[in-house]
């Protein structure tokens, strides 16, 4: 019989540490579990987290780069014996594997971390797997996340992706103590990959990739610079009408070494203006706008609003009658809402609605008389780009409480906004990036078909490559509006030009 009673009571978890000792991302891990975790001495050898040939080139990285939080870094932590932290659930390191001795001591299982296999890195992510095995019963996969991946050099996802998989545990707690055994009935079954062990083509093929790659990134970061710009082309902004996915867009290209991204159009009192991330070249993003002319095309932008910190995604909207934006203001720690008081500029700081969080491209949609913030937070050691969190408040003004499974999404290919979120034919549509493989590369937009405090669902609906754009690598923002559809790209553009 099916289970739909939520776990009322609180639900011991242990983390296993292996004979190697405890590395940062363990400590994330418990920090995430909060007083349901349990550091537990494993006394078992674990695979490294990073297997070959990656792992070769790992501790060179990190003597270069340095990294601010080494999440492969030892750390001193306090184990306690198995039979001393009594766990109902046990975390075990990657690629170990839970014997049925093990899971018959343990009342909700064991979950499993599954390592890092090249059969899950392709495409530009790597997917990471969390296994959950009981006694008597097959393994069952109770969560997953994509991390980017850039190239064979590890120290650019691998650090990410471990970062990531130690909040998978608590993202499980989180559910099962909302569902109950509801949710481990609805966990499809499936089994871990083995641990990796290359032979000598895998080697080669490593090594020529490597060479490949770095000949690649020699000549588009010597020989170049990058600069975004906008695209535009007729149409409807409907996701589904004919030719959305394969019109080719026509480029609007800034002046000089200037970048322009992130548009967002509004129309008022008659007139439409286009707000955008203006980048001037070596310097932090500022808010501009250009108004559309009669006779077709966009006035020169003029600067808005800057702050001492990098300003984009100036996401406007009306609510009140009054002209509100919400900029992405990362580097400040806030989520903020501007208020126009002689628009298209006057913008004054009305409130701070997020505080002590690096939120990116906050974006809000009212829906069943809700006020719902959708934006990426960075977690500890991990990326911007992966994450999707929500929020829900009454009122526009907050304040805001987190959805209790954040994040709703763990996915690189999907989870970063990427415009407003707009109704069609009584339908969802959310933009979101696709930043496999680099930031920004293409951009899906995804229908949402579940919105509420209990789950958050979406399918994806259509795709925009880059390839729309002449020349571009990137497609990461789209805008519509009076018979405009607008996105942004990203080009080389030689260094002697």
């Amino acid at each position: 019989m099916r289970s739909e009673e939520p776990a009322k009571t609180l639900v011991r978890v242990g983390v296993a540490v292996p004979s190697g000792g405890c590395r940062r991302w363990h400590g994330l891990m418990l920090e995430s579990l909060g007083e349901a975790g349990v550091a537990v001495d494993a006394a078992m050898a674990a695979p490294r987290e990073v297997p070959f040939p990656w792992r070769a080139l790992l501790p060179l990285e990190r003597l270069a780069a340095r990294p601010r939080k080494d999440l492969f870094a030892r750390v001193g932590q306090v184990c306690v014996s198995l039979d001393e932290a009594r766990p109902d659930l046990l975390v075990l390191p990657p690629g170990c594997r839970a014997t049925s001795g093990l899971l018959a001591r343990l009342p909700l299982g064991a979950l499993e971390i599954e390592p890092i296999h090249p059969a899950r890195l392709g495409q530009g992510v790597l997917e990471g797997r969390l296994f959950w095995r009981r006694a008597g019963s097959p393994a069952r996969l109770a969560a997953s996340t994509f991390t980017c991946a850039e190239g064979p050099w590890p120290l650019s996802w691998a650090g990410t992706h471990l970062a990531k998989t130690a909040l998978l545990p608590s993202r499980v707690l989180a559910h099962y103590k909302l569902a109950g055994e509801a949710f481990w009935e609805d966990c499809p079954q499936a089994q871990p990959l083995p641990p990796y062990s290359p032979d000598i083509g895998h080697w080669l093929r490593f090594l020529g990739a490597l060479a490949g790659h770095g000949l690649m990134r020699a000549w588009r970061d010597i020989l170049h610079r990058r600069q975004w710009h906008l695209a535009l082309r007729p149409g409807d902004g409907h996701p589904l009408r004919p030719g959305f996915a394969t019109e080719p867009f026509t480029a609007l290209l800034p002046p000089g070494k200037t970048g322009w991204a992130d548009p967002f159009l509004f129309h008022r009192d008659g007139r439409t203006w286009l707000f955008i991330e203006e980048i001037p070249f070596g310097k932090k993003g500022v808010v501009s706008v250009m108004e559309t002319l009669p006779q077709g095309g966009f006035g020169r932008p003029r600067r808005v609003l800057e702050e001492p910190f990098h300003l984009s995604y100036p996401n406007v909207f009306e609510h009140g009658g009054l002209t509100y934006m919400v900029p992405e203001t990362a580097q400040a720690g806030q989520v903020r809402l501007y208020r126009a008081t002689d628009f298209p500029g006057g913008w004054v700081l009305d409130r701070v609605l997020l505080e002590g969080v690096c939120a990116t491209d906050a974006t809000f949609l009212e829906h069943d008389g809700a006020w719902w913030l959708f934006a990426n937070l960075r977690p500890e050691g991990g990326s911007s780009w992966d994450e999707l969190h929500l929020f829900r408040s009454e009122s526009l003004f907050g304040p805001y409480r987190p959805h209790p499974l954040n994040p709703v999404v763990s996915d690189a290919r999907r989870a970063r906004p990427a415009g407003s979120i707009f109704r069609r034919d009584g339908r969802l549509f959310r933009p979101a990036q696709d930043c496999s493989g680099w930031y920004g590369r293409a951009l899906a937009v995804m229908e949402i078909v579940r919105l509420d405090e209990g789950g958050y669902e979406e399918k994806e609906a259509v795709r925009l490559e880059p390839g729309l754009i002449p020349s571009s690598f990137c497609l990461h923002t789209f805008e519509s509006g009076e018979g405009l559809e607008i996105v942004d790209g990203q080009r080389l553009v030689p260094i002697w030009r």
